[in-house]
């Protein structure tokens, strides 16, 4: 393979509500060669906040938060994602999901939306976040003492929205982020001919596969990676010396998710990851590929991820380089603000 695509990201939910925790095994990831860890809402702290504590404490690993698009203001989503990509100086993303059950619509007094109206929502959701991002020039902040000017005036704009249920006038309230637009990561399903769109100005930037049959699911990367970056999820059960991964599984007993199960070696998911970089490899595009890993239990398989298969990765070739920005290590295109374009 000429171009080493594979990018690995570590789910850290099993780190609980400590957010010193998180951060130390976020630290861990970044110096075993994870190129993003990932934080979802499910504890007492939301998943923006505790990339937030980790962001100062690491250096190059991307933090990647888990938020819902539809149920959340998006003028203040946006503000969380530029300030984590603020202080974190660029590897800050967005993995999009959609909550779209009855009791989080009744929380805000909405209603569950049908799958048109929902790809249309976070079509709206996200070009808001895309133009609020915008709407601060990089160079707007210009402390000007002589004139007691904090901001050039001229190089802050009007987002102004107008999507089907909510409308943003904007600006944002912070500066630009210095990505200039955070990747997003969004589900496949929520792409339509007349909803979420696959580019920078009104989409998302990476398709998020699903499919329980790992052999499906490689096929599905396959395709989907001719037309952009992709990225799949995985819950991982590995063998070690005292279980094997199934073992583990049966033992916890716990709820099967929607995602796809890998339980093995680590020189199993090892070869399992090779394919997955082999199908989405192409040598006439630099975009990169994920691969997001759910530990069964985040103490014992991060430490044989550590310990066993990000080191035959490397002596493989197969991680793609870790990005000064999570723009960069996607190989997505430098982002351009649509307001200075047009001025």
């Amino acid at each position: 393979m000429s171009e080493r695509s594979l990018l690995l990201a570590l789910n850290l939910d099993g780190a609980g509500n400590d957010p010193n925790e998180s951060a130390s095994y976020a630290q861990e990831a970044e110096l075993a060669g994870f190129h993003a860890v990932s934080f979802s809402s499910d504890g007492l702290l939301d998943a923006v906040q505790r990339a937030s504590f980790s962001a100062p404490k690491t250096q190059k690993i991307a933090l990647i938060p888990v938020i819902d698009a539809l149920f959340t203001e998006p003028f203040h989503t946006a503000t969380q994602l530029a300030s984590l990509d603020i202080i974190s100086q660029g590897r800050a993303g967005w993995i999009l999901e959609t909550q779209n059950e009855g009791v989080q619509a009744q929380a805000v007094g909405r209603e569950i939306l049908s799958d048109h109206e929902l790809s249309t929502e976070v079509a709206d959701v996200i070009t808001t976040h895309r133009r609020l991002w915008d709407s601060w020039e990089e160079n707007a902040v210009i402390r000007d003492v002589a004139s007691g000017r904090y901001l050039d005036a001229n190089k802050l704009h009007y987002a102004d929205v107008q999507g089907k249920s909510f409308s943003v006038k904007g600006p944002a309230i912070t500066p630009c982020p210095p990505q200039g637009q955070l990747p997003i990561i969004a589900p496949a399903p929520l792409f339509t001919d007349e909803g979420l769109q696959h580019c920078r100005l009104n989409g998302a930037d990476v398709v998020k596969l699903n499919s329980v049959n790992l052999d499906e699911l490689l096929a599905q990367a396959q395709s989907a990676s001719r037309k952009g970056a992709v990225a799949i999820d995985l819950d991982i059960y590995l063998d070690t010396a005292t279980e094997t991964g199934a073992q583990r599984l049966a033992a916890q007993g716990v709820q099967r998710t929607e995602r796809a199960e890998f339980t093995g070696t680590a020189k199993q998911l090892t070869e399992f990851l090779a394919r997955f970089a082999e199908a989405t490899a192409n040598p006439g595009d630099q975009r990169r590929h994920l691969v997001h890993l759910f530990p069964g239990d985040l103490r014992v398989d991060s430490q044989v991820l550590i310990e066993e298969v990000l080191p035959e990765l490397k002596n493989s070739n197969q991680l793609a380089h870790v990005g000064n920005t999570l723009r960069e290590s996607f190989g997505l295109p430098v982002a351009k603000n649509r307001f200075q374009e047009a001025s």
